[in-house]
């Protein structure tokens, strides 16, 4: 009997009760991503059903993004609010908002380079400007599991008073331009393969399968602030995308 419970005569699976109790813990950050949730003994436990009631509620949380079950460890929060939420139409963050393992370090360097034919157009510069490359690897348990190669006007950096010495200041200040309202983006996202270098910095063999998004992104005024190139293994996301119709398409 402890697989239902009764509400106004609607039987509703237990389950689901201690999926919406647990995802709402989450959503207040009673548990953050990253930490390890309770035993499932000790949640069978505190809940008063029975483990196989409670494995099915842990599943749903795993469908759903919320958390990943990794043996010998328990299951990991990955985050705090339904991934359906969230979609690759927001610029943002696609490996730190669709990995779909924790990540809980981040490697940034910084260099510098005369523009590219190919920058002074995607990024409407002069011949003479300077290009910062911020090459960013993200791991998950000292596993890599996305890099990323982005191209930004050093001037960009300069108007931000971005301390250049200090990696920590410069991915900061890039995540906060992502989220400045108005920007948008010129977006692909293409499988493809993992080249040599790339493979050694992801540890993973050559040519193994990996998604490649490539974007430039601009101001609302259509003032280009950077292009990037996003490299993620394949089998470690899952990338959401709504999609909507014009509310009066077909309708003439």
């Amino acid at each position: 009997m402890d697989n239902v419970i009764k509400e106004k005569n609607v039987k509703i699976p237990l389950y689901v009760t201690i999926y919406g109790t647990i995802s709402q813990w989450l959503k207040e950050g009673k548990y953050k991503p990253g930490d390890k949730l309770p035993g499932e003994n000790i949640l069978a436990e505190q809940f008063k059903v029975s483990r196989g009631t409670l494995r099915q509620a842990m599943l749903l949380l795993q469908e759903d993004g919320l958390i990943s079950n990794h043996q010998g460890k328990g299951n990991i929060v990955l985050s705090n609010q339904d991934i359906r939420t969230n979609g690759l139409e927001k610029v943002g963050n696609p490996i730190t908002e669709f990995c779909l393992e924790p990540i809980d370090r981040i490697v940034t360097t910084i260099g510098f380079q005369p523009a590219t034919q190919k920058h002074q157009e995607v990024l409407k510069l002069r011949p003479s400007s300077i290009v910062a490359v911020i090459d960013i690897t993200y791991f998950s348990q000292d596993t890599p599991v996305g890099f990323a190669m982005v191209y930004m006007p050093h001037e960009i950096l300069d108007k931000g008073n971005v301390d250049l010495e200090n990696t920590d200041q410069v991915y900061d200040f890039y995540m906060k331009l992502l989220e400045t309202g108005g920007l948008y983006s010129d977006t692909k996202l293409r499988l493809g393969r993992a080249r040599e270098r790339l493979a050694k910095t992801l540890q993973i063999p050559a040519e193994e399968p990996i998604l490649i998004l490539e974007e430039e992104i601009y101001t609302e005024y259509d003032t280009p602030v950077l292009s990037q190139k996003l490299y993620m293994g394949a089998e470690l996301y899952e990338i959401s995308l709504r999609r909507k119709n014009d509310r009066n398409a077909g309708l003439n």
